[in-house]
């Protein structure tokens, strides 16, 4: 089997993967709005951060129920979806929280701006991976 076979095969069969995937995609979203509201809206960094997260995190509910932790009997659940939302809270709450902290010790400039995202991504990233896993498409 060839790299990229594996690497299709590994996607198919590993729901951690399929969310490493899902989450690069939606990171790579959530960091050009965020700074788009930073920059263009003049937003504080934890502000913005918290409206793009919300925003895609909303969205990659049905990312995470049709393709991340996908089974045989897969479709919509308004109990799932609520539950998500619920995560959404807590991990943008995590986030938001890391980012104010450090823009309360330094001002976010330059490449600060992005290690602060980093630092908040970290922390939202762990808690929605793993309340998500094992508590919202749990089956």
């Amino acid at each position: 089997m060839t790299i990229q076979g594996e690497a299709i095969k590994r996607l198919r069969e590993s729901p951690g993967a399929r969310y490493f995937a899902a989450s690069l995609a939606a990171l790579g979203i959530d960091y050009v709005l965020t700074l788009a509201l930073f920059h263009f809206a003049g937003l504080d960094l934890s502000v913005a951060a918290a409206i793009a997260f919300f925003t895609v995190g909303a969205l990659f509910y049905l990312v995470h129920e049709f393709w991340t932790f996908r089974e045989d009997g897969s479709r919509f659940s308004a109990k799932r979806m609520a539950a998500n939302m619920g995560v959404l809270c807590v991990a943008g709450a995590v986030r938001v929280a890391i980012i104010a902290a450090l823009e309360l010790a330094r001002s976010p400039e330059g490449l600060w701006v992005s290690v602060y995202f980093a630092a908040g991504v970290a922390g939202s990233f762990s808690t929605n991976y793993v309340l998500n896993r094992y508590f919202v498409f749990r089956r």
